[in-house]
């Protein structure tokens, strides 16, 4: 096997819960997050060594601070028979819409290069990794409807969603997820959203 493609898959957060800061500057949370089918396509292909990304998306860097660079660099490091892979990106999930764009093309790239190498890893396995390299990480390797908590990397599955024609909508204003946490007001945070009972609904 020379190369692999795979659909990363976007996410929605039905609730969002900001709980409060940790020492090491993450935030505690508790979140219901779910997978949908807009998806972004990465093709995985072997090389004698190095790392590209190609990708047509301006925004999208093609250096080491794309979070797929940094999957395919922790696989390199971490096992010997990992060489090294070229990365093309098809970009259609929005840049910096709270979508896990980058973080679900991370967690293709660590599951297309378990598959490529052969190197038998389990969803569990690639989860480990997959939270070294970002806290939403970890959840798309997993997908599905699932309750978050900690930094986002703990995990309670809940029953799936029934399916749902859903409309997305995406203004042209883009922020980024570290944006956010970096400004967030704790102390200004009124009305919470109802998690126990939307895991109940």
């Amino acid at each position: 096997m020379q190369s692999v493609e795979l659909r990363a898959k976007a996410k929605i957060n039905l609730s969002l819960d900001v709980l409060g800061k940790r020492p090491d500057g993450y935030h505690e949370v508790k979140m219901i997050m779910q997978t949908i089918d807009l998806c972004d396509r990465i093709l995985i292909e072997k090389m004698d060594k190095g790392i590209e990304i190609e990708c047509g998306c301006p925004w999208v860097p093609d250096n080491s601070d794309n979070i797929a660079y940094k999957a395919a660099q922790r696989m390199i490091e971490k096992y010997d028979r990992v060489t090294g892979v070229k990365i093309k990106i098809e970009k259609n999930i929005p840049v910096a819409a709270g979508l896990a764009g980058g973080s679900t093309d991370a967690a293709a790239v660590l599951k297309g290069m378990n598959q490529l190498f052969e190197l038998g890893l389990s969803t569990e396995d690639l989860m480990v990794l997959g939270k070294q390299i970002g806290a939403d990480v970890p959840y798309c390797i997993r997908g599905g409807t699932m309750l978050a908590e900690g930094i986002g990397e703990k995990l309670t599955e809940l029953p799936p969603l029934q399916e749902t024609v859903m409309l997305l909508v995406k203004p042209k204003v883009g922020v980024s997820t570290a944006w956010v946490y970096k400004n967030l007001d704790l102390s200004a945070i009124g009305a919470r959203p109802d998690t126990e009972l939307l895991i109940e609904a």
